[in-house]
């Protein structure tokens, strides 16, 4: 499982303490979260066989954390709750997730879980995030225009990652991750988000597979 943010994208940081889980903005974004519907995902995708208290839910919620804060361990993300063990229960965890725990729930969990996670939230909200000016009075062939971008996430080396871009002195290129996602040209969230090695052009997002996965 793979959840990148873009290192230009800032902490967030409100009052004396970053990593306080009761912060309006991260309680406004779990409001939006259904539980019950998140579990019953995760069940269909096979996540909660033999699973005692690391549910769905308990695990997104994790791991929207650990995107925030831009974390890069899983020793970073145990800490940082253990600190704020008193204030987990405001957000529905009973327990601070040991890294032995995490880690094995990103190996069971399937990413197909966090991407159904992510349409059932667009179908249902897109019309919410998207500005007044783009929901009325929009030209039809607006509505039918969709815009394609991506970014690249440089990584190590490409002993793992394709590389990208020219060979430099070295002959080395950086492997990474790219980030491809389609936006209607009328809404303000992306419709569909994958994630591919960092030489992979964009023109794939185009075959008929993946646009009829647009909604």
């Amino acid at each position: 499982m793979v959840i990148l943010v873009s290192p230009n994208y800032p902490r967030i940081t409100m009052g004396k303490s970053s990593n306080f889980f009761g912060q309006p903005i991260y309680g406004q974004l779990i409001k939006s979260l259904d539980r019950e519907k998140i579990v019953e995902i995760s069940r269909k995708q096979g996540g909660e066989k033999y699973v005692k208290s690391f549910d769905g839910y308990t695990h997104l919620l994790t791991m929207l954390y650990a995107v925030i804060q831009r974390f890069d361990s899983l020793r970073e993300i145990e800490t940082s709750m253990t600190a704020e063990v008193r204030k987990l229960h405001h957000v529905g965890i009973g327990t601070v997730p040991k890294r032995s725990t995490l880690s094995d729930a990103n190996a069971r969990r399937s990413e197909k879980f966090f991407e159904e996670v992510y349409r059932d939230l667009y179908d249902s909200d897109k019309d919410i995030l998207s500005s007044d000016s783009r929901r009325g009075g929009t030209e039809e062939w607006i509505k039918r225009l969709r815009i394609i971008d991506s970014t690249t996430v440089t990584l190590f080396s490409n002993t793992i990652f394709k590389g990208v871009g020219r060979h430099p002195k070295t002959g080395k290129k950086k492997g990474g991750i790219k980030v491809h996602a389609v936006i209607h040209a009328n809404e303000g969230v992306p419709c569909d988000v994958q994630f591919t090695s960092a030489a992979t052009n964009d023109s794939f997002m185009l075959a008929p597979s993946t646009t009829s996965m647009m909604r």
